[in-house]
């Protein structure tokens, strides 16, 4: 039986959703199947492997109907029901569904109407002006899905979002500590770097007995098969398709492995040129110096050797980090434990929402949250739809969940709770919630959701227009970036900074997997501007709380520390930058 990996299966469940969306399924259906795709496409694990071990109920978003029918894909290499759903439409609409804003209905459209087999044969139509002739199409969405299947073309490079290589090193690096021979176990490349995007999986291992490790490498329990072995190497192809490459030193000589092959390749080749200057070459294997080999322990040895302080990881980009350590002037960066709050999470609270629900209720999440140690949080749900309510229906909506927000305030004497919604910038940049609704938060977190593809002023005015709101405070994923998925939109950052700096309102660094937003390299520039920022998580599910850590890699990477990051600060000092009591 073949082996599904997480994409797959979320692809199919997905497709499913879409399925249904087109035969005019129930609502909650299509939304029970999307929420599973998100929640399987997130997993730290391999579904198949928490099949095996009977855990597929602890999976987040899989109701019982969807885990049968997981099982009856690992038992029997398809569904049933599956299929019966997905009869009679054609196939090329399920391809479709990767194409940046591509509905299923409109997808069933295109495939249907013109006869289409592929993304190729979509991408030709919409050259020959076909899809502009068709009902509801027009040139200008003609235009915007020619754009979007050129930027899906450029992203089918195999790559994967951070979160989900990490995941899965850090069980190739628990799997490896289990041996004894292995005195110590490094992931290396972009991964170590913590980039937002990596390719393949690097692994160091620090042994005076490699063939053990090798051994002990080539039976880690998700392999496919192997690729190479040698004395002091191997490769390996994972079931999921990603490729994971072992290298091993001694442990004398673990340091130089370490800053050889984390890289990057341009920190590397200034490196060797600033050692150069005083006669010393590198290797992976240390430093030759007066004719000399010196091996090192650690980086940090290998560093001082060449009189730099020690340089993190993630800096090491060749962005100023190795002139910096010369000077003694490296940042002392953030670390997630550094934290003092979260305030971007998502309920379950019926406000009716324009976008999708959390899993958990209020009481759950502020648990959570204690557990955690933080001293404040943010309730943080979407605002009401605008398309389904009037303003008054908003304001009532927003009205009661203050009740109960107000309530459990009361409850909890040792974490602070807020009154938070995200909402959205409308496409006009108006926001979504009267001033009446807003008064009555402690503050409002805004966002870009729709009309990502409008242009490069307008997008600046609307994310101005949110920003020079008073009861704003935060502007969520700034970039509007879906890793590997949906390009950022397009602003002029400089004028989005200078406002931020001018209101005090802070950037959000997203932890949310797939978004890492703000960008490192803006995160740095926007530091230049003064700029304070926030790191949250974006939680929809209770275990997404954990993903801070991610959020942390990206502000580390911009050179951010706790001053930089307004929830590293104190309840106190908190309060007095957010405006609240």
């Amino acid at each position: 039986m073949r082996f599904f990996s997480n994409k797959e299966i979320a692809k199919l469940l997905r497709d499913i959703a879409a399925a249904y969306s087109v035969k005019g399924g129930n609502h909650f259906k299509i939304i029970a199947y999307s929420q599973a795709a998100d929640s399987v496409e997130h997993a730290t694990s391999e579904l198949k492997d928490i099949w095996e071990d009977g855990q597929l109920d602890t999976v987040p978003a899989l109701g019982k109907n969807i885990q049968m029918y997981l099982g009856e894909l690992f038992t029997n290499g398809s569904v049933k029901h599956f299929d019966d759903i997905k009869k009679g439409l054609p196939p090329a609409m399920f391809s479709f569904l990767n194409i940046t804003g591509m509905g299923p209905k409109n997808a069933y459209k295109l495939a249907s109407l013109l006869h289409l087999k592929n993304i190729d044969d979509l991408e030709k139509a919409a050259k020959l002006g076909k899809i502009r002739m068709l009902p509801s199409f027009g040139e200008k969405s003609e235009k915007e899905i020619l754009k979007a299947i050129q930027e899906f073309k450029k992203t089918t490079v195999t790559r994967y979002p951070l979160p989900f290589a990490y995941s899965i090193a850090e069980r190739v690096i628990a799997h490896m500590k289990t041996l004894d021979a292995c005195q110590q176990v490094e992931s290396l490349g972009s991964l170590r770097r913590m980039v937002a995007t990596v390719g393949d999986i690097d692994i160091a291992v620090a042994s005076n007995k490699p063939k053990d490790v090798i051994n002990h490498f080539n039976k880690f329990r998700e392999i496919a098969r192997v690729l190479s072995s040698g004395e002091i190497a191997s490769s390996i192809l994972l079931q999921n398709g990603m490729q994971v490459d072992l290298k091993i030193q001694p442990p004398e000589a673990f340091g130089a492995l370490l800053q050889h092959f984390t890289g990057s390749k341009y920190h590397n080749i200034k490196l060797r040129e600033f050692a150069l200057k005083s006669g010393k070459s590198l290797s992976e294997y240390g430093i030759r110096y007066k004719k000399k080999l010196h091996t090192f322990w650690d980086e940090k040895s290998l560093y001082n050797f060449l009189s730099l302080d020690y340089i993190e990881p993630e800096l090491r980009e060749d962005t100023g980090e190795i002139e910096a350590a010369h000077e003694h002037l490296l940042p002392k960066l953030i670390n997630t434990n550094d934290i003092k709050g979260d305030l971007h999470i998502h309920s379950n609270y019926p406000v009716e929402p324009s976008h999708d629900f959390g899993k958990n209720n209020f009481e759950t999440l502020i648990k959570r949250a204690k557990e955690l140690k933080y001293q404040y949080m943010g309730l943080s749900d979407h605002s009401p739809s605008v398309s389904n309510h009037s303003s008054e229906q908003i304001i009532g909506l927003i009205e009661k969940r203050t009740i109960k927000i107000e309530q459990l305030k009361s409850s909890y004497n040792n974490i602070r709770i807020l009154n938070l919604l995200e909402i959205d910038i409308l496409t006009n940049g108006n926001l979504s919630v009267p001033e009446k609704g807003l008064s009555l938060l402690d503050g409002a977190i805004a966002g870009i959701h729709s009309s990502h593809t409008q242009s490069k002023t307008t997008i600046t005015r609307r994310l101005l227009n949110a920003i020079n709101s008073k009861k704003v405070k935060i502007i969520s994923h700034p970039t509007g970036r879906l890793l590997l998925k949906r390009e950022s939109y397009d602003a002029d950052w400089g004028e989005v900074f200078k406002a931020c700096a001018r209101t005090n309102t802070f950037l959000e660094i997203n932890a949310w997997p797939t978004r890492l937003d703000l960008p490192d390299s803006l995160v740095r520039k926007a530091k230049d501007y003064g700029v304070k920022f926030v790191i949250n998580t974006d939680t929809h599910d209770l275990s997404h709380m954990d993903n801070m850590h991610f959020g942390i890699s990206v502000a580390r990477r911009g050179w951010l520390t706790k001053k930089d990051i307004v929830n590293s600060y104190t309840w106190l000092e908190f309060s007095h930058q957010f405006g609240v009591r």
